[in-house]
């Protein structure tokens, strides 16, 4: 049959002797139709001139992984270690750098007309209803790494210890004799940046220093806004005696501008990071910072999504331990050297 008329779903059905939902579905590639009543609705279709691409129904061996800039402050160490775990269940990994214009929800059209495996979504706030229902209408599984947000119940996701982290690199700097120290933390709207900077004024506390907030930046983890930031502590007329740079991209940028002002590290300023990714411990001097296990991130990822799609059970929220990576960018302030050459 050749028309130039759309045919509608109920001619469609009445041909292939099935319901208009089950047209419907075939045509949007829901799961849940046989491969016999499929290929009727596809005869029926091809006899009467529907010209639509059918949705690909068949899953793709690949997880899909959409993050909003692609740099070096953890998005490629998450990406490398993904392929790693991938691999092992044979999936490759496709990554999708989303436009600064495009909503999630167009960048999420596009990635389920693949039907991947599944989805990691890095750096975004909650879904709305729209984009989960977008995922889920392919029953496609999918796992927010580090959400911006606290993640309600029914969203997977894997995150680390962020308040730890803070608080165990403030800690090292106040046991090294450091009281005047600045801070350049992520953008105060994400999770993450709140709990670092929480652990921050936490591990303060504790050493009854009281907080300064002239000596506290806000950058958006990346290196911009990082060099920014530090131009403005080391600029200050009192600058801090070290600064906890809260991911490791803002830290080199730390040592950028300290070098432009010729402070040698760490005898005049000492620094810890964040995130412990290259070139943190090719730094000179190496940079001491937080690690977070990237690898295992990765692998808790992966493996919520091959065990959604195997009907497993799975703990929904995952968070992962971090570790204080010692090297040699912090040692004690500098007046704590001038008074140690006096006494001696």
């Amino acid at each position: 049959m050749s028309t130039n008329r759309k045919p509608k779903i109920s001619e469609i059905a009445e041909l292939a002797n099935v319901s208009p939902s089950t047209v419907s579905k075939v045509i949007n590639g829901r799961a849940g139709i046989s491969e016999q009543t499929r290929s009727q609705v596809e005869e029926a279709l091809a006899k009467l001139g529907y010209s639509k691409p059918l949705v690909s129904t068949k899953v793709s061996q690949t997880i899909e992984i959409i993050t909003e800039y692609i740099e070096n402050n953890g998005t490629i160490e998450l990406i490398r270690h993904a392929a790693i775990w991938g691999k092992r269940h044979q999936l490759g990994i496709t990554v999708n750098q989303k436009d600064p214009d495009e909503s999630l929800g167009d960048c999420l059209r596009q990635i389920i007309n693949r039907n991947p495996s599944g989805v990691i979504i890095q750096q975004f706030s909650k879904l709305s209803e729209d984009d989960q229902a977008l995922l889920d209408s392919r029953d496609i599984p999918w796992v927010i790494i580090d959400p911006v947000d606290v993640p309600d119940d029914n969203v997977n996701s894997v995150s680390v210890d962020n308040w730890t982290g803070g608080y165990q690199a403030t800690q090292y700097l106040v046991q090294q004799g450091h009281t005047r120290i600045g801070v350049i933390s992520g953008l105060k709207q994400t999770q993450s940046a709140i709990a670092r900077f929480s652990g921050y004024l936490a591990a303060l506390r504790q050493a009854g220093i009281e907080y300064d907030s002239s000596i506290t930046r806000e950058s958006d983890y990346r290196s911009e806004s990082g060099y920014q930031a530090a131009c403005s502590l080391l600029d200050m007329p009192n600058p801090p005696t070290a600064i906890f740079a809260c991911n490791d991209l803002t830290a080199v940028n730390v040592y950028k501008a300290a070098n432009e002002r010729g402070l040698e590290l760490p005898r005049q300023l000492s620094v810890v990071g964040f995130d412990d990714v290259y070139p943190a411990a090719y730094l000179s001097p190496p940079l001491t910072t937080v690690e977070q296990p990237f690898g295992a991130i990765a692998n808790a990822a992966v493996q919520m999504i091959m065990n959604i799609r195997a009907h497993k059970t799975v703990e929904r929220h995952i968070t992962l331990p971090t570790h204080l990576i010692v090297r040699d960018s912090v040692t004690a302030p500098l007046e704590h050297h001038d008074a140690g050459s006096a006494n001696a």
